[in-house]
């Protein structure tokens, strides 16, 4: 059982909080604070390997997992996952072929942005989800599908900095190791807390690729199955055509029959005692209803200011404001000159979605300071940094910082000499003013910002008919469920691994 495995206390950085960010530069200091939602519920440092992957039946657990299971072996209740406001979200739809691995390399278990996941057991191979009109079809039909909540979909990779869920279209079960009949598989979230994790679906093994990847999408989400032929989480494949938005019972006719995301269905069918889920509602109640986002966050301030000169005896923080019309964002800092020697050769870079050296909490509000590193008295020399921020849908700013540190001995100035900076005056980037260029794959471009609503994103399909925007917005799907996606009438219980993520949030009641 879970509960009875004892809890590691270990960091889920590479930086400890609070601590120089390596050994031999004791003068750059990691931002104190937690590093992760499993941390903020728990004040606790915890790693989630230290939990190894459970199966009951057709279910899986994990040490990121915030259902049942998991809050009962941290001796929280259950209701102290649900405590974040509806946030947009990204579904990347990898029809292309890919190859997915159970490590993350890090103290996670499942990163779309990573290619890992423990929905495999070993480095596997999904093949592509077939010609461009078949991709283009199923891209299409998720939309539909979820084309009442603030969900971007596209198959084109996001930077990896900004968190996203990912679901795999392509070949058949056995691909997965999956016994014939399973259409797809998926990790289990509630509420929708953990946003990067993977799903997969079979259109070898099932067709109806687009109904398939919208419950597994869905599963990654928090949403379990239903007993309502007409809902699109019914755990076989029926020809549903939508979310339905009313109160239906949970069904265990796959899966282990325990229910493990009760705590969040109860908030949406109050008279069903856990054992009844909303799909429309609590698909809301992760992400809110669609809005068209055209606007780039705006980076307010960067601190120090841009030029400033310091001294050795000097002490201060590399820092910035950013707001944004929506409230969730993607932040990445990266340094670019200065660096202490161990770090010249491979970078020094912290950001959201657990890929950098460091990184930022889960679920981070957009208007806290973004703090990259505090200095104490560092040596003389040219410094130089830069930031970059996305939201959801694709929309992108970015401005560099230099400053510089002189001597506090006087005749002792070791400063060297960098390049010019390529920030204006007000600290943002060189370029264009029409328009930023924005990086994909985790690219890290130093363009301006410019006046458009430039997407990052490219191949976004939006359901909503929002004539005039070139913003990336639209649906998601992908997923997986409690006991494995059939066809109808197949024999035999179907497969399916439910993984339960990191924290989930407030919401409102339907």
């Amino acid at each position: 059982m879970l509960s009875s495995l004892p809890i590691l206390l270990l960091t889920l950085s590479a930086v400890e909080p609070g601590q120089p960010i390596t050994p031999t530069a004791p003068w750059a200091i990691a931002p104190e604070g937690a590093r992760s939602h499993l941390e903020q519920l728990t004040g606790r440092r915890i790693d989630p390997r230290s939990f190894p992957t459970i199966r009951s039946g057709t279910l899986t657990f994990d040490g990121e997992s915030l259902g049942a299971d998991m809050l009962h072996a941290l001796d929280l209740p259950p209701s102290t996952a649900v405590d974040h406001d509806p946030t947009p979200g990204i579904l990347y739809l990898a029809m292309d072929g890919v190859t997915l691995s159970p490590i993350c390399g890090g103290a996670q278990t499942a990163n779309a942005a990573l290619n890992c996941s423990p929905l495999v057991d070993k480095p596997t191979d999904f093949p592509s989800a077939g010609s461009p009109q078949s991709k283009s079809a199923i891209l299409q039909k998720l939309s539909q599908y979820y084309a009442d909540f603030n969900i971007l979909v596209t198959d084109q990779r996001p930077p990896d900095w900004l968190p996203y869920t990912m679901a795999v279209i392509g070949g058949t079960s056995s691909n997965a190791g999956q016994p014939n009949g399973v259409c797809g598989i998926a990790n289990v979230s509630c509420d929708g807390s953990k946003r990067n994790h993977v799903s997969l679906s079979f259109p070898g093994s099932c067709g109806a690729a687009a109904e398939t990847a919208a419950q597994e999408s869905a599963h990654n989400w928090g949403l379990e199955h239903t007993s309502l032929k007409s809902d699109l989480m019914y755990p076989y494949l029926e020809g549903a055509g939508q979310f339905r938005q009313e109160c239906m019972e949970i069904s265990h006719a796959t899966g282990s029959g325990k229910t493990q995301c009760g705590y969040v269905h109860k908030l949406h069918c109050p008279n069903g005692a856990g054992e009844q889920q909303n799909s429309h509602a609590e698909l809301l109640g992760v992400f809110g209803a669609r809005v068209t986002d055209t606007t780039k966050p705006t980076i307010v301030a960067i601190i120090p200011a841009e030029g400033a000169v310091f001294t050795t005896d000097d002490t201060f923080t590399v820092s910035a404001t950013i707001t944004d019309d929506s409230n969730f964002v993607g932040v990445k800092w990266t340094w670019l000159e200065g660096l202490p020697a161990d770090l010249q050769e491979d970078g020094y870079t912290r950001c959201t979605n657990d890929v950098c050296n460091d990184t930022y909490a889960a679920w981070s509000k957009v208007d806290q300071p973004w703090d990259f590193s505090k200095f104490v008295k560092p040596p003389a020399g040219n410094y130089k940094f830069q930031l970059e921020t996305m939201d959801m849908a694709g929309n992108y700013a970015t401005k560099t910082l230099s400053f510089t540190v002189e001597s506090a001995v006087p005749g002792d100035d070791t400063t060297t000499t960098s390049g010019d900076s390529d920030s204006d005056s007000d600290g943002s980037s060189g370029g264009s003013s029409g328009g930023d260029s924005v990086p994909t794959e985790g690219g890290g471009d130093d363009s301006t910002e410019g006046e458009g609503g430039d997407s990052g994103i490219t191949g976004i399909t939006t359901a909503a008919s929002d004539s005039g925007s070139d913003s990336a917005s639209g649906t998601a799907v992908g997923g997986g469920d409690d006991g494995g996606c059939r066809v109808a009438g197949a024999p035999g219980p179907a497969s399916l691994l439910l993984l339960l993520a990191l924290g989930a949030r407030r919401r409102r009641r339907s």
